[in-house]
């Protein structure tokens, strides 16, 4: 059996909500079951998906509105919202804080000269890539003190979110935001979002998500999801 990576169907995950809720359109039903024939990806969704809706129906005690309203939105958040639905609310903004994954670095336009700014960010960014996030921290704030850069303050404040603690990491991703177009804006709107949750701030972050911009469509549907599970926390 063969295993489908980066599968559009298993990061989107409406297709797989939608085939275990059995709300699937039938003409669908056939493609998406051949489908699950190579797919391990899917497979574990929908696993997992089955699961989650089985433990959901068998609680009973939220009532029957909560058990449909997490199919209402995608299945990655689905996880996240049943915390949300079964934990305490003290924690449970923490919880939907935390990071599944740091964002990929892709490179960041410094000088092409090898100045001591750009030393500066090539050591901090080698340090974010093997997970030292503290040292990565501490070598992209000295960065930072040279010149201003929006890529290199949201990597800073990844690092600084991932070393914690969350404060610290809220400045930094404020200066990502500067100027308000550029290619990071839309990613420090969700991760201050995410330090916010850190802290509990449940209406600060509810501010950012709200911020990501459609145009950025895949982050705002993650952000949407997001949003939805932090309103039913604070209900």
């Amino acid at each position: 059996m063969s295993t489908i990576t980066n599968c559009p169907s298993a990061e989107n995950g409406d297709l797989i909500h939608r085939y275990v809720a059995g709300t699937l359109e039938p003409e669908a039903v056939e493609g998406f079951e051949i489908h699950l024939l190579e797919c391990t990806t899917c497979q574990r969704a929908v696993r997992e998906g089955a699961a989650l809706r089985t433990e959901l129906q068998a609680r009973g005690g939220r009532g029957r509105r909560q058990r449909l309203y997490i199919w209402s939105v995608p299945l990655a958040a689905a996880a996240a919202l049943a915390v949300a639905l079964f934990w305490p609310r003290e924690g449970a903004l923490e919880r939907l804080g935390r990071l599944e994954g740091v964002p990929a670095f892709d490179g960041l336009p410094v000088r092409a000269e090898p100045d001591s700014l750009t030393v500066l960010v090539d050591r901090g960014m080698a340090a974010y890539a093997r997970g030292d996030y503290r040292d990565a921290a501490e070598l992209l704030s000295a960065a930072l003190e040279a010149a201003p850069s929006p890529g290199v303050s949201f990597y800073l404040g990844i690092a600084r979110l991932e070393a914690g603690p969350a404060e610290s990491a809220l400045d930094a991703f404020r200066a990502a935001l500067d100027p308000p177009k550029n290619p990071y804006a839309a990613d420090a709107h969700f991760y201050l979002a995410k330090a916010w949750l850190r802290l509990g701030e449940a209406d600060s972050a509810l501010a950012h998500l709200n911020a990501v911009p459609p145009s950025a469509a895949r982050l705002h549907d993650q952000a949407s999801a997001l949003a939805d599970n932090v309103r039913e926390v604070i209900r």
